[in-house]
């Protein structure tokens, strides 16, 4: 059972990611989120993505040290 996990462990990792993307793909192409010019919308949709690259850089890195391990 944990040999299958490890397997699939970084498809667990892409379905999250492939939610958000497409919940920040929406929010943008179809609410209208910067067609305003705002600075604000501008500096929450930069922010919200630096904290999503983030999160992703912690888990690869946490599934890469207890790969090692």
């Amino acid at each position: 059972m944990k040999d299958k996990l490890k397997k699939i462990k970084f498809l667990l990792l892409l379905i999250p990611l492939g939610i958000v993307i497409r919940f920040v793909d929406q929010k943008v192409t179809q609410d209208g989120f910067l067609s305003s010019n705002a600075m604000a919308d501008h500096y929450l949709f930069i922010t919200g993505l630096v904290i999503i690259v983030m999160v992703l850089l912690v888990a690869i890195l946490y599934f890469d040290k207890q790969s090692n391990s």
